[in-house]
């Protein structure tokens, strides 16, 4: 896929349990909006960049219909060609589970596309 690539050392324990309640009340939601993502980055002690990095690390993926199909159809500052791609792909209703891609330029390759995508 190109991109950067590092070894990871196998085994690491992060915890010895898991809580949905943790994870819901630490980890950003994907209605959150930028406002909210910078709160909660700052909450933990990282800068709005570590959110840059990570967003961009977001460049290969899809995601569920239900995830972005209030926004594509009920927002007016979204690109009109972007919200029709998506809006073809995710009706108002149904299809919960259908998929589009984070990256509509290059889906497949780890590379810088979707962070120009995000300022065009």
């Amino acid at each position: 896929m190109g991109g950067p690539t590092w070894t990871v050392k196998l085994g690491r324990r992060n915890s010895a349990t898991a809580s949905e309640t943790d994870a819901n009340d630490n980890l950003p939601s994907f209605t959150d909006d930028l406002k909210e993502l910078i709160s909660l980055f700052s909450r933990k002690g990282l800068e709005t960049e570590d959110l840059v990095a990570l967003s961009g690390a977001h460049t290969i993926g899809q995601a569920q219909c239900f995830t972005f199909r209030d926004r594509i159809h009920n927002e007016d500052n979204i690109d009109s060609s972007f919200a029709s791609t998506r809006q073809r792909s995710c009706p108002t209703s149904g299809s919960n589970t259908n998929l589009a891609p984070l990256d509509k330029v290059t889906p497949n390759s780890f590379d810088k596309a979707t962070s120009r995508t995000w300022f065009n």
